[in-house]
């Protein structure tokens, strides 16, 4: 079902936000936006409540349609595992505290029962990555995690892509130079010279 396009005070919903983000990664793709306004953009989109709220976001780039029908998000293998890796960095942690926990209140309780406490780290890796306790985000990356790993790996890739043009900048800088010294040193041996034979001609 399409919804007109004349109607601003419509209400989104969220497979309209979708497509306005989609379009707004077309647009990102295409080299119209940078990646701090496309983030800045997309949270507007995430924000908007009605169709009048997107139409400031689409004035400098080809127009969002307003299409409601289903759009699916596309997300790489690579960007799905980068985020999937920021919930088990959590889990790690977690292992990791516990870890340490049991070892010092083993060393402080200094009891043959203290020992029972190392049972509790297999049962809280068992909690952890067999059963799954914990928020979903731990386990399975959100749309919205993944949107937040791809945004940061544009940034620094956008930094890299900066760093080269300045180190492209001063190697032509660096360049320029180099040419305009050897074009004085030119100029200096060619004025020398007519200088010596203007000289050799006068004493002739």
């Amino acid at each position: 079902m399409r919804y007109p396009a004349h109607q601003p005070d419509m209400r989104l919903s969220d497979a309209e936000r979708n497509a306005a983000m989609s379009t707004l990664g077309r647009a990102f793709g295409e080299g119209r936006l940078t990646v701090d306004e496309y983030d800045a953009r997309c949270q507007e989109i995430a924000r908007a409540e009605f169709r009048r709220d997107l139409d400031p976001l689409f004035v400098d780039i080809p127009q969002f349609q307003g299409v409601s029908q289903d759009v699916d998000k596309l997300y790489s293998a690579q960007e799905i595992e980068a985020a999937f890796r920021e919930g088990r960095k959590i889990r790690f942690g977690i292992m990791g505290l516990s870890t340490v926990g049991v070892t010092v209140g083993t060393v402080l309780i200094g009891t043959p029962m203290a020992g029972l406490l190392w049972f509790l780290l297999p049962t809280l890796w068992l909690l952890l990555y067999v059963m799954k306790v914990g928020p979903k985000s731990w386990h399975v990356p959100s749309a919205r995690a993944v949107d937040r790993q791809r945004i940061k790996e544009l940034r620094t890739a956008e930094r890299l892509r900066a760093a080269e043009l300045r180190l492209a900048e001063q190697d032509k800088l660096a360049a320029l130079r180099a040419e305009r010294r050897a074009q004085t040193a030119e100029l200096t041996n060619n004025a020398m010279n007519f200088v010596n034979k203007a000289l050799e001609r006068g004493k002739k």
